[in-house]
């Protein structure tokens, strides 16, 4: 999981780079490298869950991120990730 940083000004430049920022994160998405992508409310900070063998191969990810020059980040490899979207679908007897 990679817990992101994002600036506390949010200036023009990096406002402009959103776009071709969330097309990205959708590319991975849809590719499957990434499982979940989750921004906090004040636009402070973002987890994201990704599919990888390694950390090392997480940063080669974030490093072409279009914001990464505007972001830190911390990797924590983790053991569990769970949900119901990871669950069997539920039965419906009509």
């Amino acid at each position: 999981m990679v817990e992101m940083f994002l600036p506390e000004e949010l200036e023009m430049s990096f406002m402009r780079m959103i776009p071709a920022h969330r097309a990205y994160i959708n590319e991975l998405i849809s590719s499957g490298q990434i499982i979940s992508y989750s921004i906090s409310f004040d636009r402070s900070k973002g987890w994201i869950i990704f599919l990888a063998d390694n950390a090392a191969d997480v940063l080669d990810i974030v490093q072409q991120f279009p914001i990464h020059q505007f972001i830190t980040i911390e990797i924590h490899e983790l053991f569990i990730h769970d949900g119901e979207a990871y669950r069997f679908p539920k039965l419906n007897f009509n």
